[in-house]
Formats: structure tokens, C-alpha cells, sequence
């Protein structure tokens, strides 16, 4: 039974693997239910304003899963999440309405320079300085065996990371598919233990949002869009720009529905989400069956559930990090 398992794990960490390597690494950081607590959390202000807070904080994220290189998408994720602030406080400096306002204290909170991201992605506070929270927490599920229970063995139990290296992923590769198991291993323990209306905040801030938002990313993005992007006149970027945030909102009431369910349910829909996603990128059916592909990503969720346990105290510290860091630069509305 346990080679089989390993067996199947070689075969559905490398379909995982053609799914991410084309995903900028800046898409894997917090996960949506983490941003959307740390935004309500944050709640510059109560009610609407707070759902459209919420709604922001997902907003530099809407565009990690363009997938067509000729749409520039790199470009784009740099620019949402950026480590400098002439790239994330554009959105900032188009806001004028309260409800934009809303929108972009959201949307700023959830940066790489000094927001919610720096923490994960960058340097955690109370785990994994110098590599970010949950960068730190994928190197260790790398170097946890497929069935934690069970002793160690090369052959029948090895460790995450020796089934990469055997199908010729590189480090960054590897990092990249712990990295986004652990986000939702970290989103479902949230829902868990935390706040069991996460998944309700999610699917209401993206049903209820401001409408306004998809031009104030037009106005902040869709010139430089097209100046930096070739091939993409400013048409072309406002219509992406905005179908991607309507598409965004869509997948966001989906996950919101998902996050909500009972874990074993919520564990089985995210794991078939990332197998249904692959034969999209295969270009062609699964080469296992689909079943035993969803128990074994299933697994590794399970497998990052344990090597994250710590994970509130990361986030109590990131939202005291972000609160300051708002009001040092002058994020209040």
C-alpha cells in the first residue's frame, strides 16, 4: 500500500509542478482567507467601508493567475504586489470616493514592501526571518515524508522534497508547490479554529464589493499597462483589467463556499480544484486516475496543517506590523 502511494505521489506532484511553474512567485504568499482577516482585522471602518476593505485586500492578487505570457502577467503581479510603493500606491493616489478609499486601504494593506505579503513572503516576525512565514514553513514540508506516521524510508516514505528531486524539479519549483499547500493548509486551520465565518467574509466581499473598483485599477495600472506590455494598447488593458476582476470575484464567492464546509470537505474540494486546473495545462487527461491524484494532494494539505500549527502567532504579529506601518505612511481615510 505505501508504494503504491508513493508511486501515485511521484506521478501527481509533477502534474502540481506543470501547474505552478508558470505562475509568478508572487502569488504565493498569504492565502485569501489569511488577507481577508488581516483586512477585517485592520477595519479602518465598519460595515460597507469594511466590506470593500476586505474586497481590496484580495485585489493584488486578481491578476496571479494570467497565465499568457504575451499578457505580461509577471509584470502585472509585480505591480500589485511590488516591494517599492510607486508601484502598489498608485492605487492609493486614484482613490477619491470613501468607497475607493476603502478599496485601496485594502488593497495597499496586502503588500510586499512592508503589508500583510513581507511577512510571508519576505521575512516572517516570529518564524522564518530572512524567508518569509510560509516560504520558511514550505522548506520544511519539503523535508516531511509523504505519511508523517510512518517511519522514514527512501523507498516507501520519502520526504516531499526527494519526490521533486526525482522527477527533475528545481529548488524554486519545489518551493513554489509547498509554498501554495501550505496557504490553504493555513486558510482551512484559520476557518478552523479562528474565525468560522472567514469563508461567509470572502464570498460577501466579493458579492457586495464596490463596483467602482475595476476602474480605479484601470486608472491606476491600464496606462503603464500598455506603455510596458508589447502588443497591448490601453483598450485591451482596461477590457483585462477589468474581466479579470469580475472573473477574480467569481473564483472568490466559489472559495468562499469551499472554505465554509466542514475540513474534510473543504480539504477534498481544494484538492480537486488544483486536479481539475491540470489537464488544462497537460494538454491532455490526468495519467492516473483523478481520484488517486485528489487523495494524495490531499495529503500534502494535511502533512502542511501539522508543519504550520504555529501560524496565528505569525499573523497576530503581521497585522500589528501592517497597522503600523499604514499609519506610518499615511494610509488612513
Amino acid at each position: 500500500m505505501m508504494r503504491k502511494l508513493t508511486r501515485k505521489a511521484f506521478m501527481t506532484v509533477g502534474l502540481i509542478c506543470l501547474l505552478l511553474t508558470i505562475v509568478p512567485a508572487s502569488a504565493f504568499s498569504w492565502g485569501d482567507a489569511v488577507h481577508v482577516y488581516i483586512s477585517d482585522r485592520l477595519k479602518a471602518k465598519w460595515g460597507y467601508k469594511n466590506i470593500n476593505e476586505m474586497w481590496g485586500s484580495l485585489g493584488p492578487d486578481i491578476f496571479n493567475y494570467i497565465f499568457d505570457p504575451a499578457l505580461c502577467p509577471v509584470w502585472l503581479a509585480d505591480q500589485t504586489h511590488g516591494r517599492t510603493n510607486d508601484s502598489f500606491m498608485k492605487v492609493w493616489s486614484e482613490a477619491d470616493t470613501i468607497s475607493e478609499r476603502a478599496l485601496a486601504y485594502g488593497f495597499i494593506n496586502h503588500n510586499e514592501a512592508w503589508g500583510a505579503d513581507y511577512t510571508a513572503h519576505v521575512s516572517g516576525l516570529s518564524f522564518g526571518q530572512d524567508y518569509g512565514y510560509v516560504n520558511a514553513k514550505a522548506m520544511v514540508v519539503l523535508n516531511t515524508t509523504i505519511n508523517p506516521t510512518e517511519p522514514y524510508d527512501p523507498m516507501l516514505n520519502p520526504t516531499l522534497g526527494e519526490i521533486f528531486d526525482s522527477i527533475g524539479m528545481d529548488p524554486d519549483q519545489q518551493l513554489m508547490v509547498a509554498h501554495v499547500v501550505s496557504e490553504y493548509a493555513i486558510d482551512i486551520m484559520l476557518r478552523n479554529d479562528v474565525d468560522p465565518l472567514i469563508g461567509v467574509k470572502i464570498k460577501a466581499a466579493a458579492l457586495a464589493r464596490s463596483k467602482k473598483f475595476p476602474a480605479l485599477l484601470i486608472d491606476a495600472y491600464a496606462s503603464d499597462y500598455a506603455a510596458n506590455c508589447p502588443g497591448i494598447d490601453y483598450p485591451t488593458a482596461t477590457y483585462i483589467i477589468a474581466s479579470a476582476e469580475a472573473e477574480y470575484s467569481n473564483n472568490m464567492i466559489s472559495y468562499g463556499k469551499i472554505i465554509s464546509k466542514p475540513e474534510p470537505v473543504a480539504v477534498q474540494l481544494i484538492a480537486k480544484q488544483i486536479v481539475a486546473l491540470a489537464p488544462g495545462f497537460l494538454g491532455g487527461p490526468l495519467p492516473i486516475p483523478e481520484a488517486d491524484a485528489i487523495e494524495l494532494v490531499q495529503a500534502a494539505i494535511y502533512v502542511s496543517m501539522e508543519i504550520c500549527n504555529d501560524y496565528m502567532s505569525e499573523i497576530n504579529e503581521t497585522i500589528d506590523y501592517v497597522d503600523y506601518n499604514l499609519t506610518t505612511h499615511g494610509i488612513i481615510y
